[in-house]
């Protein structure tokens, strides 16, 4: 389905290493390349792992790695750098180790991994104009921005830059959850700045449900999603755009060769990839597997299929 593939083609930033899978180093490269050779792998995107353990990353992933590849090949692996946040001395240091790892697998040639892009997170405006500074122009950068105070005049110091905001959708207790009002804020504040938005953790399945372990609902990467292109073409906003990212029932997201709907809302595919290009990223998720099994259960995917 080809308005599936476009809302979601490259979407998913592997976070094996965090919770709730927590696995180890060795245990993530391995999924990471074995779902990387799945027909499901166009819903992939890059590899999240700290600058901290980026020489382990190497140690385990680099017998994984293709022989010989480039840039542009398909078989590279995409790496995302978690870095120390702006009052950490560690910081200068992760960029430099994230400077050495590109400039070494550069030099040696047939590249099979490059990093491209660079997360952080701050607390105030005046920390977001200090990080820009700091991270190189060469690097995707993007800035956790916390939901639990207004966000909006910190999203509004990203405007200029070609810098994203990061809002965390989930987490390990029930209050690392926004409330659907909070996360509206937020979708909205960036697409007025007209900043790059991706969202992480807790968005394992298409829909709002209620997660039984934490006792609290959870939103879905459908509602995320759709939402975040409503609001960049400015077709929802304040409660209509919170009642998108509610939705509990994910077969009211309807996909076509046309583009999507939802409800009495359309998408052309023209508008959602022009969304994903300008505005909605990604999501960070330590599974894989969640996703595609719940797609192919709304029989929107056959496993083992190449998507159109």
């Amino acid at each position: 389905m080809i308005g599936l593939t476009r809302l979601l083609e490259g979407s998913i930033d592997y976070a094996g290493l965090f919770p709730p899978a927590s696995y180890s180093m060795e245990k993530t490269v391995e999924m990471f390349a074995k779902h990387r050779e799945t027909p499901e792998r166009w819903l992939l995107s890059r590899i999240v792992v700290p600058a901290k353990r980026l020489s382990e990353f190497e140690k385990f992933a680099a017998p994984l790695w293709p022989k010989s590849t480039t840039d542009n090949n398909d078989q590279l692996w995409r790496v995302t750098a978690l870095v120390s946040s702006l009052d950490d001395p560690e910081l200068e240091r992760d960029l430099e180790q994230i400077d050495e790892f590109n400039t070494f697998y550069k030099k040696k040639g047939g590249t099979p991994v490059h990093i491209e892009a660079i997360e952080t997170k701050a607390t105030d405006s005046e920390m977001i104009s200090e990080l820009i500074e700091l991270i190189p122009d060469e690097y995707e950068a993007w800035v956790e921005i916390p939901w639990d105070k207004d966000p909006r005049g910190m999203i509004a110091a990203l405007g200029g830059y070609d810098v994203g905001a990061k809002i965390r959708t989930g987490g390990m207790t029930a209050n690392a959850h926004p409330t659907a009002e909070a996360l509206a804020v937020f979708i909205e504040a960036a697409a007025a700045t007209k900043a790059l938005f991706k969202a992480t953790a807790g968005l394992h399945h298409p829909a709002r449900n209620m997660s039984t372990t934490l006792g609290c609902e959870q939103f879905g990467f459908f509602n995320v999603f759709v939402g975040a292109c409503l609001a960049f073409h400015d077709l929802a906003k304040g409660e209509k755009l919170v009642k998108v990212l509610c939705e509990s029932d994910e077969k009211q997201f309807v996909f076509s060769a046309e583009g999507l709907k939802y409800k009495d809302y359309r998408l052309t595919l023209k508008q959602i990839m022009e969304a994903r290009k300008k505005f909605i990223r990604s999501f960070g998720s330590c599974s894989f597997d969640e996703p595609v099994a719940d797609l192919n259960r709304l029989g929107l995917i056959r496993l083992g299929e190449t998507a159109s």
